[in-house]
């Protein structure tokens, strides 16, 4: 596929979404000539609804709908597995954070919610002292679940209760949170990165 030209959609009309990846990202999904690496190497991928080589198919057609409702980026790691094992070096991993962040620029649903969640708190967590507190993220964290309906079961409350007690008892878990030295560093990149947040 030339990446200079448009691409051609499975109903026939013409997508021009996949050279706006490739010019945003630099990702050249063209070149995937569906192999499989990337999925045969991803260790959660029996639990994507849309697997990482089939989501490189999808921008490659411009299947950018279904992708961006899809619950795989989320699921994903990013632990560079797929981008790692692929012959022609297509940062597949890279292609989920820019559908991720499509979703989040986009202000659409997000499949998994309570994922997405995790993700936004734990940056406003790291930009508040830059650096990670866990009760502080958790504490967060379960707040902003309840609000959205989430309501623990008790074997569950109970098991949290037991790890938080666990990892306080082990000095691993301090009340009081921490500020970074580094915390405007911290702060700037994490704005700048803000601000490269993709909407398409």
């Amino acid at each position: 596929m030339n990446e200079k030209s448009p691409s051609l959609q499975l109903d026939g009309r013409i997508h021009l979404w996949p050279q706006a990846v490739a010019a945003e990202t630099g990702i050249k999904a063209s070149s995937c000539y569906q192999c499989l690496r990337c999925t045969n190497s991803c260790p959660v991928s029996t639990f994507m609804d849309i697997k990482p080589h089939q989501v490189v198919r999808f921008v490659q057609l411009g299947q950018r709908e279904k992708l961006l409702e899809c619950s795989s980026v989320w699921v994903c790691l990013s632990c560079e597995m797929c981008s790692t094992y692929c012959p022609n070096e297509i940062n597949v991993a890279g292609l989920m954070n820019f559908v991720k962040n499509s979703v989040v620029a986009g202000h659409k649903r997000p499949a998994e919610m309570e994922i997405a969640l995790f993700h936004e708190i734990f940056l406003e967590v790291l930009h508040k002292y830059g650096r990670m507190n866990d009760l502080q993220l958790m504490q967060r964290f379960k707040l902003k679940t309840l609000l959205t309906g989430h309501l623990p079961s008790y074997s569950e409350f109970k098991q949290e209760m037991s790890l938080a007690r666990e990892l306080f008892e082990r000095g691993r878990l301090k009340l009081l949170p921490e500020r970074s030295r580094a915390v405007k560093e911290i702060r700037a990149i994490l704005e700048q990165r803000r601000g490269k947040v993709i909407s398409t």
